[in-house]
């Protein structure tokens, strides 16, 4: 149940009423921008009377004012809770007129991000002395993050209690499974080392299941984008990091997994910019919010000084590498000292935290760094390598240079093929071919390999005219618990043979798991809304899916590399398109 805000029209206090259409033009910008948070349901002041304000039912409500006097404007808010009779939050802004067009947007972006921050931090007080029974969803997502930002196994152990919860009262809520995504995240990133390629793998399945789910939230959005660039898919993972921003560009929580991302992405500049907009929407921020973005992409950057400022500030023991890259940053300016007191810190987490109390070997501790910060650029990799054997990092024995950065350049491969011959198709690629029986994803999949980087609507794939019919859902209640009930019963399955290391029955359940989430994706819209079954795009999308995916599905189990190839670089939905890392000439 997401929560209500209605948005009383903003009192004029000019005393002029020529600046009326000023006070109305701002607050519509206000609604505007409170709209973009999925978790609230916004009532637009054009409907806001003063008989609806005495007799709402809205759980809070925005009172604002704007005075123009000369060439000062000022601008108040007020954040009430009617049902209480408290006033929650309330800021006052100031700016000149002639200043007034440039920062507008800055005003409005502030106070939507602290609207909704206040909303969902008076929920989280009461969802918090609430049994975990009788949470709703949303509450549920709510302490389920809350958990997340204490940063330990344990806590993360416990935000899945939460999640899991809200998947039970509702299988299709796509926010639950980006939650689950993020509790593997943590554990793959930052703590479990020794599961990387469970946890990572846990981490996409969930990701990849809430973007299926609910392409229109942003932060499931940035969510899968972040998981794209650990796994190197760093194209892939510019399109939805840049999709998150687009869909909500004031979210303090998005911003920063994508000011991180754009700074593993290569895009240090947008990276600072993302990552300061997060701070100055949210100037209470946690340390890390300076500390990830902002002090690698000063790093990248050459901003030495300014990476050390940001780090010191930040709190570096915080994450194991921040001491490394203060380190590199103090060796570049020639601070020695402070170079061997970062690398000290550095190798006392790594021997703690990575080691379990074993120190690194030669080499080991900057081949570990390079694989776990996923940087797209060579040169931000070798920057790091150089800064780390400045400060006195001990290189590898064998060649003095880390793996991970002195990379041979690969051979050509020969021409891939997907082309048909009667009812079989044969599929070529990195010297291995086969034959495949005909369906019609791989029909799909030529149109798209055909034009790689170039995206097609799923109408057109399915040769569909764009008319609309009835609004019929396509999924009763009755459907939507028995398909709620059979998700629950596999994720247990697929737990129980995971445990059991029964790969192929685990194999089976989740197939068929992901069958179920494509026939939601296509069943259900944004906020787990029925779609309406005479949609022509909505019937189109969910049958492209399906037809792309069990193509590539089919093509995994007979060449698992180019399964693996398409799986990585094919994205569907109600656009599609192939867009793999590096280009591939295809005989179709």
């Amino acid at each position: 149940m997401r929560a209500t805000i209605a948005i009383a029209p903003f009192d004029n206090l000019s005393g002029d009423p020529l600046q009326d259409y000023f006070a109305q033009g701002f607050v519509q910008d206000v609604a505007t921008e409170l709209s973009r948070f999925g978790t609230l349901d916004v009532v637009h002041p054009r409907t806001v009377t003063a008989e609806a304000l005495r007799t709402t039912s809205a759980d809070y409500v925005v009172h604002g004012s704007v005075r123009r006097t000369g060439d000062i404007v000022r601008v108040g808010v007020q954040l009430v809770e009617p049902g209480q009779g408290r006033q929650l939050w309330a800021e006052r802004y100031d700016a000149t007129a002639a200043e007034l067009h440039d920062v507008q947007d800055a005003i409005c972006a502030r106070i939507a991000r602290t609207l909704a921050g206040h909303v969902d931090e008076a929920r989280l007080k009461i969802a918090r002395r609430a049994p975990l029974a009788s949470l709703e969803i949303y509450d549920c997502w709510l302490r389920g993050l809350d958990c997340l930002r204490r940063g330990t196994l344990e806590a993360d152990a416990d935000a899945r209690r939460f999640f899991e919860r809200a998947l039970e009262l509702d299988a299709s809520y796509a926010r639950a499974y980006a939650g689950l995504s993020l509790s593997h995240f943590n554990e793959w990133s930052c703590d479990l080392w020794e599961k990387w390629d469970e946890k990572e793998s846990l981490a996409y399945d969930f990701a990849r299941r809430a973007a299926a789910l609910d392409e229109g939230d942003a932060m499931v959005q940035v969510i899968l984008g972040r998981v794209l660039v650990y796994r190197r898919r760093h194209d892939e993972a510019a399109h939805h990091v840049a999709r998150a921003l687009q869909l909500n560009p004031n979210d303090t929580d998005v911003l920063v997994h994508a000011g991180l991302c754009q700074a593993y992405l290569g895009d240090h500049e947008a990276a600072l910019a993302t990552a300061r907009k997060a701070m100055r929407l949210h100037p209470s921020g946690p340390p890390w919010y300076l500390l990830a973005p902002v002090g690698l992409s000063l790093f990248c950057l050459g901003r030495y000084r300014d990476c050390l400022d940001a780090c010191d500030g930040a709190h570096v023991s915080l994450v194991v590498d921040g001491a490394a890259f203060a380190a590199a940053s103090a060796a570049f300016i020639g601070d020695v000292p402070a170079a061997t007191r970062f690398l000290a810190v550095f190798l006392d987490h790594f021997r703690d935290r990575v080691g379990f109390g074993r120190a690194a070997e030669p080499g080991e501790a900057l081949r570990w760094l390079l694989h776990i910060n996923p940087l797209r650029r060579r040169e931000d990799a070798e920057r790091l390598a150089d800064g780390l054997r400045l400060a006195g990092l001990e290189a590898d024995p064998d060649d003095g240079r880390p793996d991970a950065v002195a990379r041979p350049t690969p051979p050509e491969s020969p021409p891939a093929v997907l082309q048909r011959d009667g009812d079989r198709w044969m599929a070529a690629f990195d010297g291995t071919a086969v034959h495949i029986a005909h369906q019609k994803g791989l029909l799909d999949l030529v149109q798209l390999l055909g034009r790689p980087g170039t995206e097609v609507h799923c109408l057109e794939l399915a040769d569909r005219p764009a008319e609309t019919a009835g609004e019929v859902p396509v999924l009763d209640d009755r459907a939507r618990r028995e398909l709620a009930a059979r998700v629950r019963e596999l994720q247990r399955d697929i737990d129980e043979a995971d445990a059991a290391h029964d790969i192929g029955h685990a194999t089976r359940a989740r197939e068929e798991l992901d069958q179920i989430v494509e026939h939601l994706s296509g069943a259900l819209g944004i906020g787990g809304r029925s779609r309406p079954l005479g949609s022509a795009a909505e019937r189109a999308r969910s049958a492209v899916t399906w037809r792309i995916r069990n193509a590539i599905r089919k093509i995994a189990t007979l060449h698992p590399r180019l399964g693996r190839h398409l799986e990585n670089s094919v994205r569907t939905g109600t656009f599609c398109a192939y867009a793999p890392e590096t280009p591939v000439s295809w005989r179709l």
